[in-house]
């Protein structure tokens, strides 16, 4: 107990009753929870079994058993329920509605079905990344426990959205299976209509202890509400400025109402970062005290000294990506660092693409926190690749029947599919009798501007495509048809016209592209066999905002801080509400809070060819540098 600070003290030696401990970054709160447990075994005689010690993720979960079985050294914690709030549910499941972990619906299983859902409702051309976001909005619509026509689905109208979310429903239910947010619902409703389980639970769990509690959902308040009464031993942790996962139904609102929802609730601040230099906090407070919906909270450096604080001003993400490489390369070879010792945050995965060509020409080595994905795999990529290797001339039959109707052409399905089986595929549209004359001249016309493609540089070789050959009024009238919204889509064109700006023939495009799948297979395989601990010193960690959560670096450098990125906007729609443009802020303070020594803000004169402005965050706080 010597070495917890004053408040941190006070938080530990909470026992009975309501505590929520508001606890900023690097203010020590895995240390807190720790000794609060073992104060709970040791002092006070609580048996651990009558401890629920809940956490967001399994790996959270277990880095907290570990801390508290480390410093204690006692048997006993190791009878604490430690786990995520999927796992302390399906344990209450399991004994008292007989669900057991063959009910639950695999990942894998959940795209397939997804995929079948989506082909029902003829929606093509749908990425790994689209189903993950489908999803993603089915949990969310679930935890908060609203109706779907209710829901502002970012990718579909509001009806296309209520029928896949039913059709979803009734192809998991036609196998009896269920998925981890009907695990929480299920829990609920069980709880709520059965007393008697809902005692003996009650007398169960008697001391419950939440980490991260800002990202609590509607339906897993619900459910710890009817836990803790009437006793309400109810101990939680966390940060609303950290609230960064409303996507996901993470519902800050319950953390500042915490005393309206436990009456007579001890607040505890744990006021000292002890992570990042003087300056880095200083920024930090700067920035998130422009959110309104917060508590009033002073944050301390325990640190003294100043980090750098540094704002560079790149014409473009190209340059961005390139200033930033030179930038970490030149510091490794002072021997000042580590290649681990720098992480590299953005908003969107898509930013990634630059700084990994960035740091594969440098050949840096980098760690891809999220999954390593890359844009060139994305369908509107496959189809501009085609194009290019057409206008090459190597493309296979199948890459012409890609295209050939993108824009529409008015060829049938029969005259691809024969002219797929010949041995030129051009040549069998040319010569088919079905083909009528003027849709002959459009493909002369097409051959026309193909021969003049190959002449170009890849850069204005896609542009030409885009432009041109109408490829991306095709994208928006597809868009439009299946009542998708076509921002992210036109984004993913931007990036890929992009990337292919530093190159001078399609050849040396086409092998770098090989060069990029190569490299993120590999490290794919790689995360697969690793730790993430291990994994985070074999090089600069490119990372999310939302992925950098919870990780500290000695320097830091956020890139694309211009409006329409950070905050990010989703739609032509500039106007973004209160809630969206405070979590973004949240989102931001995150990325900034991770640096220990040294912060560098990127800030890009231009996105895709466009007059970019520096973030709003940026503006509301460079009065006061």
């Amino acid at each position: 107990m010597n070495t917890l600070n004053r408040n941190q003290r006070i938080a530990v030696e909470h026992i009975d009753g309501p505590c929520l401990v508001l606890a900023g970054p690097g203010s020590g709160k895995t240390r807190v929870i720790a000794h609060r447990i073992y104060n709970m075994i040791k002092n006070h005689d609580i048996p651990p079994t009558r401890i629920l010690a809940i956490s967001f993720t399994k790996a959270s979960s277990d880095d907290i058993r570990k801390k508290t079985l480390d410093f204690a050294r006692d048997d006993r914690v190791k009878k604490v329920n430690f786990g995520t709030f999927h796992s302390s549910f399906f344990r209450i499941l399991r004994r008292y509605s007989g669900v057991n972990l063959e009910d639950i619906i695999s990942e894998n299983d959940r795209y397939k079905l997804m995929k079948i859902v989506l082909r029902q409702l003829k929606i093509s051309n749908i990425s790994d990344d689209d189903i993950a976001a489908i999803l993603s909005d089915i949990s969310y619509v679930k935890n908060e426990m609203i109706e779907p026509m209710s829901y502002n689905c970012e990718s579909f109208e509001a009806e296309v959205f209520s029928q896949i979310f039913d059709l979803y429903e009734r192809g998991k239910n036609s196998v009896k299976k269920i998925d981890f947010d009907d695990m929480l619902i299920m829990t609920y409703k069980l709880l709520l209509e059965n007393q008697d389980i809902l005692e003996i639970v009650r007398s169960v769990y008697k001391y419950i202890l939440i980490d991260e509690f800002q990202d609590v959902n509607k339906v897993q308040f619900e459910v710890i509400k009817l836990i803790a009464k009437p006793l309400n031993n109810v101990f939680v942790v966390g940060d609303e400025d950290q609230s960064i996962y409303g996507f996901r139904g993470a519902r800050p609102d319950f953390m500042l109402d915490f005393s309206k929802y436990f009456d007579g609730a001890k607040t505890v601040i744990l006021e000292k970062n002890y992570r990042s230099n003087r300056n880095i906090v200083e920024l930090s407070q700067k920035l998130i005290k422009n959110n309104k919906n917060r508590y009033e909270k002073r944050v301390f450096p325990y640190r003294a000294t100043k980090g750098n604080i540094c704002y560079i001003y790149p014409k473009d993400i190209e340059e961005e990506a390139n200033i930033i490489a030179e930038e970490i390369k030149k510091a490794v070879e002072k021997d000042e660092n580590e290649y681990s010792d720098f992480a590299v945050i953005y908003r969107t995965n898509r930013q990634s693409r630059a700084l990994v060509d960035s740091f594969m020409n440098n050949r840096i080595p980098f760690v891809l926190k999220d999954s390593a994905k890359s844009i060139f795999d994305h369908w509107v990529s496959l189809d501009l690749i085609a194009y290019l290797r057409i206008a090459m001339n190597i493309a296979t039959n199948e890459e012409w029947a890609r295209i050939i109707n993108k824009p529409f052409r008015y060829i049938s399905k029969k005259a691809v599919d024969k002219a797929v089986k010949s041995v030129d595929f051009f040549e069998s549209l040319l010569n088919n009798t079905d083909i009528k004359e003027f849709q002959k001249r459009d493909l002369r016309d097409l051959y026309e501007d193909l021969l003049y493609i190959r002449s170009l540089a890849p850069e204005y070789a896609i542009s030409y495509i885009r432009t041109t050959l109408d490829y991306d009024r095709y994208i928006l009238e597809y868009c439009h048809e299946r009542k998708i919204k076509a921002k992210g889509i036109v984004d993913i064109l931007d990036e890929f016209e992009s990337s292919s700006k530093s190159f001078r023939s399609s050849f040396d495009f086409f092998k770098h592209i090989d060069n990029v799948r190569e490299e993120l297979k590999r490290k794919n395989s790689q995360q697969k066999k690793s730790s993430l601990d291990d994994l985070l010193d074999e090089g600069v960690v490119l990372t999310t905002m939302h992925s950098a959560k919870g990780l500290e670096f000695k320097n830091v450098f956020i890139a694309g801080v211009i409006d329409g990125i950070v905050p990010y906007i989703n739609s032509e729609d500039e106007n973004i509400d209160e809630n969206h443009e405070e979590e973004e802020r949240r989102l931001f303070y995150v990325g900034v809070t991770r640096a220990k020594d040294n912060l560098t803000i990127s800030i890009p004169a231009k996105k895709y060819n466009k007059k970019a402005e520096k973030s709003r965050f940026i503006k509301g706080i460079e009065k006061e540098f």
